[in-house]
């Protein structure tokens, strides 16, 4: 499914539905290495006192808030959590008053653009930290908010536990990581008992999708966390993470037996109007769209993903072949076979991109190890999904997840969209998540000097850059006669355009959930469940699924600005390798820095971004 890195954006926003915490809010604990010190540009002026603004968020927000810290990859944090209450909510607001003043206090006239530029995007995000709290208020929605937090990141620092003799890590590495495993496991109960507190509010829809989540939460426990602890861990020790975890898992269990017992009866709460959709897009997106504008876009893109839909399908009729896996290069084999299959695509597509010339792959670009989604996660990302390396930390590998279908055969039957099941559909999600998507664009990303870029999580950027990619191989060959690549790739076109109407709609109050739960399932040929948990997940983080629709669309725009500026100096992989010297980075800022850069050395805008 190459939506996938909703998961890992998913992730970050349900953090903050409770509490103060932000997906814009993480990425605002900036620009330390792992040992926690501060790294600033060399600057001066105007410039100087952004980047000086940006570290007082830094520091600040990570010892108040570990879970965000852990989650970006800043250490000395790990073993830590913070007290949810009111007064910490209050706190924190007006934290975030005084850094809008501070904001306001510096002048950029007159400075150049990147620097008012920098200043645009730190006042986007300050404004989105305000309305967590002031507006959208989701910690006062999401009962399951406090439980997932804490399964989120203890998962997390699974991921990440180091290996004694791996990467230089020694024998203390390790136990100094299982030692902050077992103190955050024993402050999680209080913490999940001071978090749902704040839940005054508890709506129906936030309930039942965060305990269908929490349900998963003993199969992890149980499960491969403690397999790793009992094999690491000496007897004391272990007897010690034994205890935090089985009082945490009560704490889960009970939260999610709570919500069972009363989520029926709250109400839906989930519309924020459209005016505040409007502000949302405009404040704290910076998209030059609106609701109004939006949903031409993606009624344009919808009939074009259907139209491209039957065009196929023609052309499979006059071929005499069925769609799917026999004109998809073959279904994928099943059981122990699948991961490295998976991983044998992955490096084609590596080679690919370099053999067309698509985009410079890094010498310096770390690996990517494709695992099983472990199931506390499978409700919420039933295909593929990347987990890129963390903004701050030492790692550079990305976990490719992807979720195997109970049955090939049967997913090739129904050309299931979310389950990918032949070669075509592999190769195409993970363009879309790994080589050129996520993996790539976020590993360069991260590396950006400039502090103010590199906390930048714009998905308008990153989505939209992994949705261009599907259309371009489409075009570029990489299926070459097979009918099931284009084909999977118009079923997802069909999918976008859906999601970009349903998104206003539900935020708006226009739709209910069941009214677009039967037009997404009708436009995207999804399963009656399928559809209900994709408009599920639309209707508690409105504005995030437009990301693709209006990503891709500024891409496209300002693809053409610039081969119209190059003339035949232009060359693809030239562009594409400019794009990625902006960070995440909302593209209506991107746009007119690259256009300004244009007179520059590739290389030189490259050493600017950190790379090369």
């Amino acid at each position: 499914m190459p939506d996938a890195f909703d998961r890992s954006r998913y992730r970050l926003s349900r953090l903050a539905v409770f509490g103060t915490m932000s997906v814009l809010l993480c990425m605002l604990i900036a620009n330390m290495d792992s040992t926690g010190a501060g790294a600033a540009p060399a600057t001066s002026g105007s410039n100087a006192q952004l980047q000086s603004l940006a570290h007082d968020v830094t520091f600040t927000w990570a010892a108040l808030h570990p879970i965000d810290a852990t989650n970006e990859g800043i250490a000395g944090y790990d073993g830590m959590l913070d007290h949810p209450s009111a007064a910490e909510n209050a706190r924190d607001l007006g934290l975030i008053h005084s850094w809008q003043s501070t904001l306001a206090s510096i002048s950029v006239a007159g400075e150049p653009r990147r620097v008012r530029d920098d200043a645009t995007l730190l006042r986007a995000q300050l404004v989105a930290m305000e309305r967590k709290l002031t507006v959208y208020r989701r910690g006062r929605k999401n009962y399951a908010g406090p439980g997932l937090a804490i399964l989120d990141v203890i998962y997390t620092q699974f991921q990440y536990l180091p290996i004694a003799g791996r990467a230089q890590a020694t024998h203390a590495d390790v136990e100094a990581a299982w030692s902050a495993i077992t103190a955050r496991l024993q402050q999680a109960p209080g913490y999940i008992r001071a978090g749902e507190a704040l839940v005054t509010e508890p709506g129906r829809l936030q309930g039942e999708v965060g305990a269908e989540e929490l349900a998963g939460a003993p199969d992890f426990f149980n499960g491969p966390l403690t397999d790793a602890a009992k094999a690491q861990l000496p007897a004391p020790a272990f007897a010690k993470f034994t205890a935090a975890r089985d009082a945490t898992l009560r704490e889960i269990a009970r939260e999610k037996a709570y919500i069972d017992a009363h989520a029926a009866k709250w109400p839906e709460n989930f519309v924020i109007g459209r005016s505040e959709y409007d502000a949302m897009l405009r404040d704290e997106l910076l998209l030059p769209y609106s609701a109004a504008t939006i949903e031409p876009m993606a009624t344009d893109e919808l009939a074009h993903g259907w139209a491209t839909s039957y065009w196929i399908q023609h052309n499979a009729r006059i071929r005499d072949v069925a769609l799917g896996a026999p004109s998809g290069g073959g279904l994928a084999p099943g059981g122990a076979a699948l991961i490295p299959y998976y991983r044998t695509q992955i490096e084609y597509l590596r080679d690919f991109v370099t053999s067309h010339k698509v985009i410079t792959v890094p010498k310096w670009l770390g690996q990517i190890e494709v695992v099983e989604t472990p199931k506390f996660l499978q409700p919420v990302s039933p295909g593929a999904s990347m987990n890129p390396p963390r903004t701050f930390s030492r790692e550079t590998i990305g976990f490719y997840y992807i979720t195997p279908p109970v049955s090939l055969a049967a997913a090739a039957a129904r050309l299931d969209p979310n389950e990918d099941f032949d070669r075509d559909r592999i190769l195409s999600t993970a363009a879309h998540e790994a080589m050129p998507g996520h993996f790539l664009q976020l590993s360069i990303a991260r590396r950006n000097p400039d502090l103010i870029r590199k906390i930048q999580n714009s998905d308008s950027f990153s989505e939209g850059w992994a949705y261009y990619d599907e259309e371009m191989f489409v075009v570029l060959g990489l299926y070459g006669d097979g009918l099931d690549g284009p084909y999977y790739t118009a079923q997802w076109e069909r999918v976008r355009g859906a999601r970009a109407i349903v998104d206003a709609k539900l935020a708006s109050g226009e739709l209910s959930e069941p009214q677009a739960v039967s037009f997404f399932a009708k436009q995207t040929g999804f399963s009656s469940a399928a559809a209900k948990a994709a408009v599920d997940g639309i209707a508690l983080d409105p504005g995030a699924v437009i990301s693709y629709t209006v990503g891709r669309q500024q891409i496209d725009l300002l693809e053409h600005e610039y081969f119209a500026a190059m003339g035949t100096r232009g060359t693809l992989e030239d562009f594409h390798d400019r794009l990625m010297c902006y960070g995440s980075t909302p593209l209506s800022i991107v746009e007119p820095e690259l256009l300004d850069d244009l007179s520059k050395p590739l290389s030189q805008v490259q050493q600017a971004a950190g790379a090369l």
